[in-house]
């Protein structure tokens, strides 16, 4: 079974949510306007012109709306992160009165940094490491989700060691079989997830006896994308039988957590509301405790897709339109690296050409694909679009925000998009476009050879002299002049500055390098130990070279003598920094094994705008 390609009709200066037969895919403030689609008041023309393509544009003020109105129908509402793991959107769940539900310890981490204290946070996970339990423990979190037996002994002796005692709940598998695609379905008897019913009351009798742990209650997912309220049923009645059962053996049950899965219209599914859910499944909760004369449980829900699919859309510009036999092809600049969901479920999604204001005139079916070197990298079949579609149009994937961006990947080396919020008319960056650098940031030194280092032979590599200043200047203002590589603006210091400190250029601390050629100046490189006792064993280097005389060999002279001189005064690790748009420096810096550190975000304001820069570094010691 399929979870759900179409394209919607509306015209100009219509929301698309009113153009709809059923339930609508697209975020509700999305509209036609003149200029094509519009969201958030924000014309997608001019957020792909400003961010780039792809781009995953969130509607704030849609995305809110559907956290506040989740709240009301259960005691405690939990946002899967799992779905779209955004700082940002981590907090709006926050502060609408969500608390979170991690799926590992990563998604614990991206919790705490977005914000959250651990009370607010419920950690499950069907295999979760001692280190994943460690930090719930250490974190306070509210809830740990056990998946068994073993894994509630383990956190046990974790807790007992940190002097905590840690509430927990047990998943049950429920044994509902559900209406979606298999790999999604997580209710089954044979599903990996959780304890099986007929093991479950002895299972939760241990939890209740192990003195590091609080047993709260009991947990169940029948799975994701579910079209039907009775599923639900199902496992509250499953896990209501247990309640009984537990009683029986003195063992009490204050939560029940039914998980999440609620469906989302993505083309003609009517889609699953919450709020219905949380009415049925209240009823049924409260009649079937008068009945067996049970304490009433806290109901527990935990959505995610249902929050984030709808509010998100991923705005693509086509780069290439061709006939393959009976079939149009139209190819966009992403695909399964940013949307891997039609290759993984067979997922469908709602697409427009979203640059194209009126939407009526001749319309032609195409198939959607992706810039990857696979046949298989199609994101949509058969969607209907503009007869003239082609280079430079934009198109827009409909319910993008739930397991898109989450399940990501740089194959390719194709970075994972950035992301965007819109509203009143005005944009945020919540997420920037991965790029080459920070790919690259894994990558180590680890049996690089040796680079080879030829020079030009009119070209001296040697210690800088005080004669050298005034060259060494003309040399610097070029660079600075072309404004894309250093931090300078300006050449700030005369040329009696560079004469002192050429004086000594040589030192344990120290070193001023210099590529002569004839008398000129064509090339120089500082570096400098840093200061501090605990970092002496560190050096900072600087380099530039005269615009002219690049691609000769000179930049690597002067890093291959900045490294000699290093290791001769005893420096263990070399450390720079660099434009990340400075590629032909970063291929030279890599030739020598320095490595991608980390990203200093807007680090440099200059007077055309604010940039990053990459950190690298080269480890020199033992």
């Amino acid at each position: 079974m399929t979870e759900g390609s179409g394209a919607g009709v509306a015209r100009a200066g219509s929301r698309l949510s009113e153009a709809s037969a059923g339930a609508s895919p697209w975020p509700a403030s999305a509209t036609i306007g003149a200029r094509g689609l519009e969201i958030g008041g924000v014309a997608c023309a001019d957020l792909a012109a400003r961010y780039g393509t792809p781009l995953l544009i969130v509607d704030e003020a849609d995305l809110r709306a559907r956290c506040r109105a989740v709240v009301p129908g259960f005691d405690r509402v939990l946002y899967a992160v799992k779905a779209f793991t955004a700082h940002a959107v981590i907090r709006i769940a926050l502060e609408e009165r969500l608390d979170l539900l991690a799926s590992t310890g990563g998604e614990v981490e991206a919790c705490l940094r977005a914000g959250a204290r651990g009370d607010r946070i419920v950690l499950h996970g069907n295999n979760k490491s001692d280190d994943e339990l460690r930090l719930a423990v250490g974190a306070g979190l509210s809830l740990v989700i056990a998946d068994g037996p073993d894994e509630l002994r383990r956190l046990d002796a974790i807790a007992r060691a940190a002097d905590r005692v840690q509430p927990v709940l047990l998943r049950v598998v429920p044994e509902v079989h559900v209406r979606t695609h298999e790999a999604i379905a997580t209710g089954h008897a044979a599903s990996k997830f959780g304890t099986p019913l007929a093991q479950a009351v002895e299972v939760a009798g241990l939890a209740d006896s192990l003195p590091g742990l609080r047993f709260d209650g009991l947990h169940a997912h029948v799975g994701s994308q579910v079209p039907d309220v009775a599923s639900f049923e199902g496992a509250l009645d499953a896990l209501l039988g247990l309640v009984v059962r537990l009683r029986s053996a003195a063992v009490g049950v204050r939560v029940l957590d039914l998980g999440g899965g609620f469906a989302v219209p993505y083309v003609d599914e009517p889609g699953l509301d919450p709020a219905d859910v949380a009415h049925v499944l209240r009823a049924r909760l409260d009649a079937r405790c008068a009945q067996e004369g049970l304490e009433r449980p806290a109901l527990v829900a935990e959505p995610g897709r249902t929050l984030v699919a709808n509010p998100v859309v991923t705005l693509y510009a086509v780069g290439a339109r061709k006939d393959a036999g009976t079939t149009t092809l139209v190819a966009v600049d992403g695909g399964m690296s940013d949307n891997l969901r039609p290759m993984l479920y067979d997922a469908r999604f709602e697409a427009l050409a979203a640059s194209r204001g009126d939407r009526a005139g001749a319309t032609a079916p195409v198939t959607v694909v992706g810039k990857h070197c696979e046949s298989g990298d199609v994101l949509a079949d058969d969607v209907m679009m503009p007869a003239d579609l082609g280079p430079g149009d934009l198109i827009a994937f409909a319910a993008t925000g739930a397991y898109t961006y989450s399940l990501a990947t740089a194959y390719n080396r194709v970075g994972r998009p950035a992301v965007v919020a819109v509203r009143d008319g005005a944009s945020t960056l919540w997420l920037r476009r991965e790029d080459a650098a920070d790919m690259d940031r894994f990558e180590t030194a680890a049996a690089r050879p040796e680079p080879a280092v030829t020079l030009p032979e009119d070209v001296e590599i040697r210690p800088a002299r005080p004669r050298d200043a005034a060259s060494f200047i003309e040399m610097w203002r070029s660079v600075v002049e072309e404004g894309r590589w250093v931090r300078s603006e300006t050449v700030a210091h005369p040329a009696r500055v560079y004469r002192a400190r050429f004086r000594r250029p040589w030192t344990d601390e120290e070193a001023q390098i210099v590529a002569v050629e004839g008398e000129r100046v064509v090339g120089h490189l500082y570096i400098q130990r840093e200061r501090h006792p605990v970092t002496h064993h560190v050096a900072t280097l600087g380099i530039a070279v005269a615009p002219d005389r690049r691609g000769r060999g000179i930049g690597a002279a002067l890093l291959d003598e900045s490294i000699r001189w290093a290791k001769g005064v005893g420096v263990e690790k070399i450390v720079l920094s660099v434009y990340p748009t400075n590629t032909a420096a970063i291929a030279l810096y890599r030739r020598f094994g320095f490595v991608d550190e980390g990203r200093l975000a807007r680090q440099s304001r200059r007077s055309g705008g604010y940039l990053d820069e990459v950190l690298m570094g080269l480890w020199l010691g033992g």
